[in-house]
């Protein structure tokens, strides 16, 4: 491949990302049958692998690890215990158990902000949160290019403490950076009766804000 292909293979998958939201009552849920699972679940864990080359300017050496994020992936069956978590013990019943119910997988971004005594941390966390943000849209591309269908939220209710440690995340030292709802490509046409939202803004993307400095 030269490198005009591989330019090109890149801009397709930036240009045919896009946010489609997938939401579906508890009755309704699509279990993700067994040979599918097997297939795209080892496809979106390699994904965080690759996704993790993002840049990070300063190493966060949390736990011995020098990366400034954390992921974790909750597949099929667990997406399933969060959303009944969720409706049954919190209460909540706007769409984020709907939107649980609705995928394939749940990829839970979080960040690590430090803080230090009589010390400005603010330059510091801001590139640790610009480098999750660059690991994020590094795993949207790759399951873009593997045809699967996401949709990155701010996470809602998710961001909470108590929410944050019911998924295994420290809920005092890290904040969720992005609730990544995945759809495998098999369940589009099983999910074809589940409410789909797209998202609001593509159709309003200009370039206007591209300015060519001179000095």
């Amino acid at each position: 491949m030269t490198t005009h292909e591989r330019a090109e293979a890149v801009e397709q998958v930036i240009r045919a990302r896009r946010t489609e939201k997938v939401c579906c009552e508890a009755n309704a849920a699509v279990p993700v049958p067994a040979e599918v699972a097997e297939r795209n679940d080892a496809i979106v864990l390699q994904a965080l692998e690759t996704a993790g080359m993002a840049p990070f300017h300063f190493p966060r050496n949390v736990d011995g690890l020098a990366e400034p994020w954390r992921a974790r992936v909750l597949f099929d069956a667990d997406v399933r215990k969060l959303a009944a978590h969720l409706r049954d013990d919190h209460g909540i019943t706007n769409k984020l158990p709907k939107l649980c119910d609705g995928c394939s997988a749940l990829v839970l971004v979080t960040w690590l902000p430090e803080t230090r005594e009589k010390a400005d941390m603010t330059d510091r966390n801001e590139e640790h949160l610009a480098a999750t943000a660059a690991m994020t849209q590094n795993l949207l591309l790759l399951l873009t290019a593997h045809g699967m269908g996401t949709y990155w939220s701010s996470g809602g209710k998710l961001r909470q403490p108590d929410l944050l440690r019911h998924i295994g995340a420290d809920g005092s030292a890290e904040r969720l950076a992005a609730a990544i709802f995945v759809e495998y490509p098999e369940m589009t046409q099983r999910n074809s009766d589940h409410e789909r939202q797209p998202g609001k803004l593509r159709n309003i993307r200009k370039t206007g804000w591209i300015r060519k400095a001179s000095l």
